[in-house]
């Protein structure tokens, strides 16, 4: 043994009489190493089992014992001020083998053996020994871990607390909320946790859900007490280019299982938090998902994009503090709108400038406009509708070369189911001559209380406020009803955060009026409490469904650490739109519908027509064949900005009498046809020369 160890803390009055006693008492003996430093290495010891006993609290809490064991669990460092020791066990399973010696001094390294004396006390649910005296008794390999049951209850951790473990089954990570400020994640057995009404009807079969997640979830810790947006340090196991994702495996270094701020923590066994990897089995999309179609929309939260800051304004500027803040925050949405690439954009928690600021009402808006403009180069254009009296808006951007809006934005006529939320706004637009509506949309949130009358905030139920949402959800399915009369057209869209998971009750009301919610499968637009769900939806008229060709979560936001926000830790910051919000944006591909026309259906051979074309994409070539001639081309143009195209062609002289369709093909692939009908030779000669001698004719 080194002198370091040797000059370790004897604990005195251990003595042979002391030893005689302990074994009348019932203890066991310590078995001795082949060196110990003195005698206090031979004394009687009771066993750490009969300390810890069945229960959560120890039988003899504010006794004096004395324990020994091996040091499986190194905390010196980092706050806790202790170590874990464990025995050779009692042969009880209700009992755990292990105990925290707390301030058991700072040069106890990991397989030491040591006797220990202390008082015995809980702290916080762990139990632990305090005031120890410690002798060192020579080094041991660590004993192999337990196996900690992974779904487990309290009972079956309780048996553990303290000892080196192993999970029984592969672990997930699904939480990261307290990461960079507690240097903890949450991990789940059978894979990423969903929120109990995301996966189950609210009421006992999302009760079930949850009491399910709790058994299936456990905390890793890093072996420290600090938080780091006090101390500055690094959250531990983020780097810029290779982050710890929901959703991505754990390969866990020796740990043992700890108990403290209410939940079962697994810790590491040397202190560090060096040694755990997590294999990237979600890693980072670097493009959102293809959704096809010729019109692409998009929904997006925007995490409080304010343009105006609180040293102005106080808490009515929720955003950015300063210009500097909000030119990293703007900088990631600009990319992450660049790269969802969508032909209509409704956007959520963007300042309402109308409260702020109203002499410029829509200044946060244009801002983020021209910052957009001048990454992308596209000609944006806003929506003139904003919510009435919160700072927060809706709203709805488009390229103007990609749509048109046809007639005035529109809110609710009666706003009153909306006085704790925001007003949806409606547009119509044109796409090629198709017509579709765009409502966007963010009920109130479950974050506050609405009353007893609206509230249902038992586990598995529909949270704060759902009596507010459902009656939000009623007027905006009426809100839509009227906005499709008035656009003369059943295309519609309802998008945004609806604050309510998949099976929730406002939800229901949604689908009820005949709504399709576009569903993405395994696809999840936020993560909360370690639950992955979707608060945000859009669902689609059943006219405007038929045309869907895709649906997708970009999820670029919601299973990545808020450390790399734009207000998280700058050592992770990029201008790269991962954490551009806690939200992921969506999209939805839709087939517009092309039609054809043609200026004359009766024409005679040689006059020359014009075939009118719509749907087509902006900018597409556009060719005119007729299929009865083996495709032969009578003319081709290009899409204007609104997708339509003309193009004038000769009706062939060598036509046979009877029907010709006339096929206008873009290079997209997007077609429709037309046609005309030919005459019999000499009834088209009759006609010609009875349209001579009148004073309409040719």
């Amino acid at each position: 043994m080194s002198e370091r160890r040797a000059l370790r803390v004897a604990v005195p009055g251990l003595t042979v009489a002391v030893a005689v006693a302990a074994l009348a008492a019932g203890v066991t003996a310590f078995p001795v190493g082949a060196a110990p430093v003195d005698e206090s290495c031979t004394v009687a010891v009771r066993s750490i089992g009969s300390v810890q006993g069945s229960d959560a609290a120890s039988p003899v809490v504010g006794q004096q014992v004395t324990v020994a064991g091996t040091v499986v669990g190194d905390l010196q460092d980092g706050g806790f001020d202790g170590v874990f020791v464990q025995d050779g066990g009692d042969g009880t399973p209700a009992t755990s083998d292990a105990v925290f010696v707390y301030g058991a001094g700072g040069d106890l390294a990991l397989g030491d053996e040591v006797v220990v004396r202390g008082t015995v006390a809980e702290f916080d649910g762990l139990t632990e020994l305090t005031d120890p005296e410690v002798a060192g008794c020579g080094t041991a390999e660590l004993p192999a871990p337990a196996s900690l049951p992974m779904p487990s209850g309290d009972a079956e951790r309780e048996a553990l607390e303290g000892m080196l473990v192993a999970p029984s089954s592969p672990l997930t990570v699904t939480g990261l909320v307290a990461l960079d400020r507690f240097g903890e994640l949450l991990l789940s057995s059978g894979g990423r946790l969903l929120a109990p009404t995301e996966a189950a009807e609210p009421g006992p079969a999302a009760a079930a859900v949850a009491a399910e997640n709790e058994t299936r979830s456990i905390l890793l810790d890093d072996a420290r007490t600090a938080n780091l947006t006090t101390t500055r340090a690094a959250p531990p196991h983020l780097t810029l280019d290779d982050p710890v994702r929901v959703g991505d495996a754990v390969d866990l270094e020796p740990v043992v299982l700890g108990w403290g701020h209410g939940a079962w923590r697994l810790q590491p066994a040397d202190g560090t938090a060096a040694g755990t990897t997590f294999p990237a089995v979600n890693a980072r999309p670097a493009e959102p998902p293809a959704v096809g179609g010729d019109l692409v929309v998009g929904d997006f939260n925007v995490l409080n994009y304010f343009v105006d800051f609180p040293s102005e304004f106080g808490d009515l500027a929720r955003g950015a503090e300063d210009a500097d803040e909000l030119a990293r925050q703007e900088a990631k949405i600009v990319r992450s709108i660049t790269a969802l690439d969508a032909d209509v954009l409704t956007l959520h928690e963007i300042e309402n400038s109308a409260v702020l600021t109203p002499a410029t009402p829509y200044r946060a808006v244009e801002t983020l406009l021209a910052a957009l403009e001048d990454a992308d180069g596209h000609d944006w254009r806003y929506v003139r509708a904003h919510e009435d009296t919160d700072v927060i808006t809706n709203a709805i951007v488009y390229r103007a070369d990609r749509v048109v809006p046809v007639g005035d934005p529109a809110v609710p006529a009666d706003l009153s189911a909306f006085a704790n939320a925001r007003s949806p706004i409606a547009q119509t637009f044109s796409a090629g001559g198709d017509l579709f509506t765009v409502i966007a949309n963010h009920l109130k949130s479950k974050g506050s209380a609405c009353g007893a009358g609206s509230d249902d905030p038992a586990a598995g139920g529909n949270g704060n406020c759902n009596g507010d949402r459902v009656a939000q959800a009623q007027a905006l399915v009426a809100f839509a009803a009227e906005r499709a009369s008035a656009a003369g057209d059943p295309d519609l869209l309802l998008t945004g955060d609806f604050n309510a998971y998949r099976h929730e009750d406002p939800i229901d009301v949604v689908t009820a009026a005949g709504w399709t919610e576009l569903v993405a499968p395994d696809q999840h637009s936020y993560v909360f409490d370690g639950g992955s769900g979707s608060l945000d939806h859009i669902f689609a008229s059943p006219s405007l469904a038929a045309k869907v060709t895709g649906h997708a979560v970009w999820d670029v936001n919601a299973s990545e650490s808020s450390a790399y926000q734009y207000d998280g830790d700058q050592r992770l910051y990029s201008r790269g739109p991962y954490r551009a919000s806690d939200h992921n944006p969506t999209l939805v591909g839709i087939d517009i519908d092309a039609a054809a026309t043609i200026s004359d259906a009766t024409p005679f051979r040689g006059d020359r027509v014009t075939v009118t074309g719509t749907g087509f994409l902006a900018g597409e070539q556009v060719t005119a064949s007729l299929p009865s001639r083996n495709q032969g081309l009578l003319g081709s143009g290009t899409a204007d900005a609104h997708g339509r195209v003309a193009i004038a062609v000769t009706v062939p002289a060598t036509l046979p009498a009877g029907g010709q369709q006339v096929e206008l093909r873009g290079t997209s692939g997007e077609s429709a046809s037309t046609g005309f009908e030919v005459r019999p030779l000499v009834a088209e000669l009759l006609e010609r020369l009875i349209g001579w001698f009148t004073p309409d004719g040719p």
